[in-house]
């Protein structure tokens, strides 16, 4: 079962919003696309073990907030 709160270390990645109010379960759409576009080894290893490909692809298909680069490079990633 997934936790509902994201771990410390990407807390940087979500400096516009109260990062302690981040549930997993209510914001995972948000939460990957912000840890795609910005995120570091670190923190894509951390969303490859939580989150499935199924998830993550759909997520690379219908987001508008991904740049074409990140969606370009994981989609090719993922395949």
């Amino acid at each position: 079962m997934m936790k509902r709160k994201l771990p410390s270390f990407l807390k940087k990645y979500f400096w516009d919003v109260d990062f302690e109010s981040i549930n997993l379960k209510e914001h995972e759409y948000y939460v990957i696309e912000r840890l795609l576009e910005y995120g570091d080894l670190k923190a894509i290893k951390w969303l490859l073990k939580n989150f499935d490909e199924k998830k993550l692809k759909k997520v690379l298909n219908s987001s508008r907030a991904l740049s074409k680069k990140t969606k370009i490079f994981f989609s090719n990633c993922l395949k």
